[in-house]
């Protein structure tokens, strides 16, 4: 429990540190940010998935303009599809998240490389490109956006959002979790009944919380409806400690999210400490 908040700790640290230096122009002092070996070597996505690039620019650019308006949970479904700056900067320009049109959005998409993001697995029909395949997803949620946003709105849970949207072919339950993460910051789920007591736990995030409570990285399994209960009070505890002294007061407060998210990244973290290759390394840069 203590290694797995200490690992956390110190990854917000390392934002905080790189925030200031870059407020004060990065010209009194630099990397390394942390004395840990494995932090230094790879690179772990943020604590707050709000903090991530990638987030921030939908956040400023699409999300948050259209934060109270119906049109942002098909501009939300679109861009993470695509889930890279480079693509949403296209789809905007060319008001394709507001106005989808399957041909405008052949067009300028065609020769974009690379196109989608390398963080989701993404799979389309046998035979078809990438694009293609996104396209034909798009196109059918566009059709039924209708009744979609009526069923949203009408949805009082972040575990209801994610049921509905993997209803829809090519939504998967990481990709409808992504999306409805999103959401929560907006009208459509920012009240919603479940956020300090859901979260949708992936194979990373079960083999996090087996080595956080019991030391054993194989004790839980994502997929099963047996473990199902085990995980949300899992992390439910794990979010009562972010609020006791494990998590300083001064800091933005966790929700479920914030546990699945950083279990995740832990499981990784203790990979690399026993050894195991992580595939991206860390960039200053970044």
């Amino acid at each position: 429990m203590e290694a797995f908040f200490e690992f956390v700790r110190e990854r917000y640290c390392i934002l905080l540190k790189r925030r200031a230096a870059a407020e004060e122009g990065a010209t009194t002092w630099g990397p390394p940010w942390t004395k840990d070996p494995v932090l230094q070597k790879y690179r772990f996505c943020n604590v707050f998935r709000e903090d991530d690039k990638t987030t921030v620019w939908f956040r400023e650019n699409v999300r948050g303009p259209l934060s109270e308006h119906p049109n942002v949970l098909m501009a939300t479904i679109i861009f993470r599809w695509f889930n890279r700056i480079t693509t949403g900067k296209v789809l905007l320009d060319h008001v394709l998240f507001a106005d989808w049109n399957p041909s405008r959005a052949r067009a300028v998409l065609k020769d974009l490389h690379p196109l989608i993001t390398g963080a989701y697995v993404i799979r389309t029909a046998a035979g078809m490109t990438k694009l293609e395949g996104l396209i034909k997803y798009i196109d059918c949620m566009w059709a039924q956006r209708g009744e979609l946003i009526a069923q949203v709105e009408a949805c009082t849970t972040l575990e209801g959002a994610c049921a509905i949207l993997q209803s829809y072919e090519g939504l998967g339950s990481f990709m409808a979790y992504e999306i409805v993460t999103d959401l929560r910051h907006t009208y459509l789920l920012r009240d919603a009944t479940d956020i300090n007591t859901w979260a949708n736990p992936g194979p990373g995030a079960a083999r996090g919380l087996g080595l956080v409570l019991l030391g054993d990285a194989e004790e839980f399994r994502y997929d099963s409806s047996v473990d199902s209960a085990k995980l949300q009070d899992g992390m439910q505890h794990l979010l009562a400690l972010s609020r006791l002294n494990y998590w300083p007061g001064g800091w933005p407060r966790w929700e479920m999210r914030e546990v699945e998210h950083s279990l995740c990244e832990y499981a990784k973290y203790m990979g690399a400490k026993e050894g195991r290759k992580l595939k991206q390394r860390f960039s200053t840069g970044r």
